[in-house]
């Protein structure tokens, strides 16, 4: 999931693939971009992301934790 992750980001964004601890807005993102990357990422795994969480985690590591543990059954 980690490596989608970064792939997305690096495609939307327009950037190089970050590190997993690299934060997308110093990456270069708009937040616009980061809106993008929050439908790409709902559209692929079929998930509804709460918006404070999507905005609080801004690594592709911490966006890919929140994709994992939005997955686990409640």
């Amino acid at each position: 999931m980690l490596e989608r992750v970064i792939q997305l980001v690096a495609q939307i964004g327009g950037i190089g693939a970050p590190l997993p601890e690299t934060g997308i807005y110093e990456a270069g993102f708009s937040s616009v971009r980061a809106l993008e990357l929050l439908l790409a990422l709902e559209e692929e795994y079929g998930l509804t992301i709460p918006d404070r969480e999507f905005v609080a985690a801004r690594t592709p590591g911490e966006i890919a934790a929140l994709l994992q543990r939005l997955q686990q059954p409640a």
